[in-house]
């Protein structure tokens, strides 16, 4: 099975990579990169800096694919939409911020001033850890006194703490073990302690309170994923002046090389190479290009609707991959006020965590202080709450979002409303998804096809990896790809 994170001697290399580049190639490849999103990027980047001939198609009219960043034209204000946090443990990303010379600033993911308002009633975070009955759910006798965090801990933090020992050897270890439980089975059938076991209500507090609802039915190993990351101590950042600015940084090396509004239909393999086709999405007209071969960075969602000549030049394990593949609904919506009033009550930056529709809301990190407007992630929801949103006409995801944060903030929200926006991941066409998350089971069964290149067919993006919805996925697998084309 493929490693699960990449391990000490591997990321070495891939720095190496990073910093030096690939050999100098002595057979020069025509390259057809399909997707620049930072997969895409890294891998032509660095193919093209080998020596090879690379071209890039690319749907949409800008670079990034899931990193993208909307600016306010009034205000100057910017929101990541997609990407917003990066570990600072990552250090293939922050590699490349490096390597750019792009700054960074802290991204607050949680204070002890977070507002919780669940079950009508509002409180702190730093409240609720000093009594976590102030939010009246009804658990067992033995959970009362405990908040959702300590009790999830108490269920997974042995795993956390085994996996630590020897990363290496351990996570093989626990997905054998623990790889068919999904999140919800795991907390409902897996005695936490003394053969004591969460009520449903427990699991529905975990579920609401630390964003892990839409965890619930998909595999249990990617919640833990997720909580290894979390519980880094080093922190997340965010790029200054928005995360777009990493992908962006590619463009004096490959701005040449990239042709944009060109979206893939269809891929013929044959004997001396691949054609790929492709539709202009402004005119409608189509084209195709002949290469030695194609590097695949799109999400498997929209690999889908990608015709393959002949059918069976694509192995049976790899499209079922393609179909079953699972991807995350995510929709975010910014909302612009006139002020940070927020700061005024003492909220800097850190996060609203609500059962109310919106689910999340996070204050700006960057600006803290400053006077004049401001832009705030009104909204950021995963899976089912992500899919409500996604029904709505754009007027209404501004107006609900605002109401509901009236009724956690105040009236004073609808004084300070300037603008809002919104972007609903699985509605873009060229993503169709927020991110690729397994359901249980899937890994052991679909990640060895995920990654084995077909005939002249590569792929990378984060889905190949299993740092999945992460930008450190999406570099590790590009990198990857252009030392397998390399070679």
């Amino acid at each position: 099975m493929q490693k699960d994170i990449m391990y000490n001697t591997e990321m070495d290399e891939a720095l190496k990579v990073i910093d030096k580049g690939l050999k100098k190639t002595i057979s020069p490849k025509q390259i057809i990169v399909v997707g620049a999103g930072m997969a895409g990027l890294v891998s032509a980047s660095l193919l093209k800096a080998a020596g090879h001939d690379v071209k890039i198609f690319e749907a949409n009219n800008r670079v990034g694919g899931r990193i993208e960043t909307v600016r306010m034209e009034d205000t100057g204000l910017y929101l990541d939409v997609g990407a917003m946090r990066i570990p600072y443990s990552h250090t293939l990303t922050m590699a490349y911020i490096r390597k750019f010379g792009l700054q960074v600033s802290p991204f607050i993911n949680r204070n002890e001033t977070d507002i919780i308002y669940v079950n009508g009633r509002k409180t702190t975070l730093k409240q609720y850890e000093k009594d976590p009955s102030i939010l009246r759910y009804p658990v067992e006798m033995n959970e009362v006194g405990k908040t959702s965090e300590e009790l999830l801990l108490l269920a997974v933090q042995p795993i956390i703490n085994f996996i630590k020992k020897n990363p290496e050897k351990n996570w093989d270890i626990v997905v054998k073990d623990f790889g068919r439980y999904s999140t919800g089975q795991f907390l409902k059938y897996h005695p936490y302690q003394y053969n004591t076991y969460f009520s449903p209500v427990t699991i529905e507090m975990i579920g609401v309170l630390l964003d892990l609802e839409g965890f619930l039915e998909r595999s249990f190993v990617e919640t833990l994923r997720f909580l290894y990351i979390m519980q880094e101590e080093s922190g997340f950042c965010e790029i200054v002046g928005g995360n777009d600015r990493l992908p962006k940084s590619f463009l004096p090396q490959l701005e040449e090389n990239i042709i944009y509004n060109q979206k893939l239909m269809k891929l013929h393999q044959h004997d001396n190479g691949v054609t790929a086709f492709y539709r202009n999405e402004e005119t409608f007209e189509y084209s195709s290009i002949t290469g030695d071969l194609v590097i695949v960075t799109i999400p498997f969602s929209t690999m889908r609707f990608v015709e393959v000549d002949p059918f069976d030049s694509i192995s049976h394990e790899k499209w079922k991959a393609i179909r079953e593949l699972h991807y995350m609904p995510a929709t975010k919506i910014g909302i612009q006020f006139k002020s940070r009033f927020w700061e005024e009550q003492g909220q800097l930056g850190g996060r609203i965590i609500t059962d109310l529709p919106i689910r999340y809301a996070y204050y700006p990190s960057y600006g803290i202080g400053e006077k004049g407007p401001a832009m705030m992630l009104g909204s950021y929801t995963w899976s089912y709450d992500a899919l409500l949103w996604d029904g709505l006409s754009k007027g209404d995801r501004i107006y609900y979002a605002l109401h509901n944060l009236a009724t956690i903030l105040g009236g004073q929200v609808y004084d300070e409303f300037i603008s809002g926006i919104s972007k609903s991941w699985t509605l873009d066409p060229y993503a169709l998804g927020g991110f690729a998350l397994f359901q249980a089971g899937q890994e052991s069964e679909l990640q060895p096809a995920i990654v084995k290149p077909e005939g002249r067919i590569f792929f990378a993006g984060d889905h190949t990896t299993l740092y999945h919805g992460w930008i450190q996925g999406a570099i590790e697998s590009g990198i990857r790809v252009a030392v397998e084309v390399n070679e």
